[in-house]
């Protein structure tokens, strides 16, 4: 029996040894707390992982529990205690050495060998395992934050901060798939926004569209959603069921907008032209549509100002898109051609030149200027228009010389743009024009103002070409004296409407003398156009004028009458002469 005893207890003590030496290999640390005494026994582990050497029951756990996780670890125990149920928690210590370790900590609920309640429980060093979850949540963190990022990005204009055209597009595909959809949609365009970027550059480009960005966001709603979708192009959507939310926006912006942005320090109002549209039901899929020809009426009608949708403009549009399809097919087939009307020397009203101006020969009759022009030049045809009257005038003055009738300088319209293709001094050498036969006249020269280094020289190898230069309009607010000291043209139109009415206006008359006196004083000829009788012939003659040009002298008529007309005036001048 001893011996049986003597090896048990060999056995338990080798036992107890190795739960030691386990124990102290995996690093934790044994507690067992005393509930009624409130008493807590911690062993040589423990005391090594907090870095406490005290005594037997003098143990005060939460002294050295971080102060941020105390309460919280506090109130787990306490828990444990009332329900005597387990215990789990984790917390953080800062040992004496101001080193700060994390704590994993278990136990169970037991009653003891005298009856009283009782924890057991161990605890454990895990601070390279948060430390290590604590790093890879934050890369989680920065990856998340990063893939918010890239949406964003994705589905923001990086400029304005607003919706891009994707996410509008997605934004208003979900639209059109609700049961009954209703909806408004404004389209909104920076006027002249080229002329801001010739004028202040990219960088203050920039700033205007991100002012309108900023105004666009300042005035929607939870629910409504701006966005840019290119360019100077922005949108805004409402859901609103009511028609005039969207006129409440649109009368925001303008209130806004009329507030100026600084460029560079310098003062300045961005206007912009709108149109908006408000749809329910099956009609929500053409507001895109609808927003848009309202804003091509805004912009027809003079920019900077709104245009709500009807069905009559819709009507408009098609009618329009119509005419420009024909209006293609008559520039691919000839039909814009030159009609001319006479200028007369203002002393003996002999014919000493003519002007080309374009006429539309169509299968619906003969179309005036005011027909299409606007039409060409919102669509990008002028240039086609001018090349056109321009290369039937070149067919027509080598028609007219070959026929023996000597033809006078004949002016044709050259728009400001094409002034400043570098390649258009080549292209008008290799048309081997006779110097005095072309005059090129200018009718936008507000930019004269400015001349660009290009222009400059294209209208250097222009004249080299002997080519004369006119500007069209003097007195209109279009043809500056900055222009005319810039430009030094050959000739100057003095607009129409200031000649017709010097009949009756002294002021008028006053007002051309100067003008005239001006272009004397700068050696340049003067031209009045719009002479519909011989009492202003007279008048203007009078005032200094060197050539007349009005219905007094003839109307713009096509090539045939012209010819007869300059081979009349060829035999009058013959018989005057014999």
């Amino acid at each position: 029996m001893g011996n049986k005893l003597t090896w048990t207890n060999n056995e338990l003590e080798d036992l107890v040894r190795q739960l030691g030496i386990a124990l102290e290999a995996s690093g934790i640390g044994i507690w067992q707390h005393n509930i009624a005494k409130n008493q807590t026994r911690w062993d040589d582990q423990l005391q090594r992982i907090y870095g406490v050497a005290k005594g037997e029951h003098d143990v005060i756990w939460l002294e050295s529990v971080h102060p941020d996780d105390c309460p919280g670890a506090s109130t787990i125990f306490k828990a444990a205690i009332a329900n005597k149920s387990d215990y789990a928690s984790e917390f953080r210590i800062i040992r004496p050495d101001g080193e700060i370790r994390h704590i994993r900590s278990r136990a169970q609920y037991f009653v003891d060998g005298q009856g009283e309640a009782c924890f057991i429980g161990a605890e454990w060093d895990v601070t390279e395992d948060a430390l290590r979850n604590q790093q890879l949540a934050k890369q989680r963190e920065a990856a998340e934050q990063s893939r918010a990022e890239a949406r964003y990005a994705a589905d923001h204009d990086s400029l304005t901060s607003l919706l891009n055209r994707r996410a509008f597009d997605d934004a208003f595909a979900r639209l059109l798939q609700a049961p009954e959809p209703v909806a408004s949609l404004c389209h909104i365009d920076i006027d002249r926004f080229k002329e801001i970027n010739d004028r202040f550059g990219h960088g203050g480009g920039d700033t205007v569209l991100r002012h309108v960005g900023s105004v666009l966001a300042s005035g929607i709603a939870g629910g409504e959603i701006a966005a840019r979708l290119g360019g100077d192009e922005f949108a805004v959507l409402s859901l609103s069921p009511e028609p005039d939310r969207m006129r409440e926006i649109v009368a925001r912006i303008r209130q806004d907008l009329h507030k100026p942005v600084f460029i560079d320090g310098e003062p300045f109002t961005v206007e912009c032209s709108i149109g908006y549209a408000h749809a329910s039901g099956a009609d929500v899929a053409a507001l895109l549509t609808s927003s848009d020809i309202a804003l091509y009426e805004a912009k027809k009608n003079g920019r900077n100002r709104d245009q709500l949708f009807t069905p009559a403009l819709a009507e408009k549009r098609n009618a329009e898109k119509q005419m420009l399809q024909e209006l293609r097919s008559g520039l691919h087939i000839g039909e814009i051609v030159p009609f001319y009307q006479v200028k007369v020397r203002a002393s003996d009203y002999a014919i000493c030149g003519l002007e080309a101006l374009a006429r539309w020969e169509s299968p619906k009759g003969l179309r005036m200027p005011g027909d299409f022009l606007e039409l060409a030049a919102a669509n990008g045809l002028m240039d086609a228009v001018d090349d056109a009257v321009f290369r039937r005038v070149l067919f027509d003055i080598n028609r007219w010389s070959m026929a023996g009738i000597k033809v006078p300088t004949v002016s044709v319209n050259l728009s400001a743009a094409r002034l400043g293709d570098p390649s258009l001094p080549g292209k008008v050498s290799a048309l081997g024009i006779a110097p005095g036969q072309i005059s090129f006249e200018f009718i936008e020269t507000i930019f004269l103002d400015t001349l660009s280094e290009q222009v400059k020289r294209n209208i250097e190898r222009i004249r080299q070409l002997g080519i004369d230069i006119e500007i069209d309009d003097l007195g209109s607010g279009h043809a500056s004296l900055l222009g005319l000291l810039e430009l030094r043209p050959n000739r100057v139109k003095i607009d129409r409407h200031l000649v017709l009415p010097i009949l009756k206006s002294e002021t008028q008359r006053r007002l051309i003398g100067s003008l005239i006196d001006i272009a004397r004083t700068l050696e340049i000829e003067v031209v009045a156009e719009g002479v519909e009788t011989l009492d202003h012939a007279r008048l203007l003659a009078g005032l200094g004028a060197d050539t007349l040009q009005g219905y007094a002298f003839g109307r713009p008529q096509p090539a045939q009458v012209t010819q007869a007309v300059l081979e009349t005036a060829a035999t009058r001048r013959m018989e005057n002469a014999g």
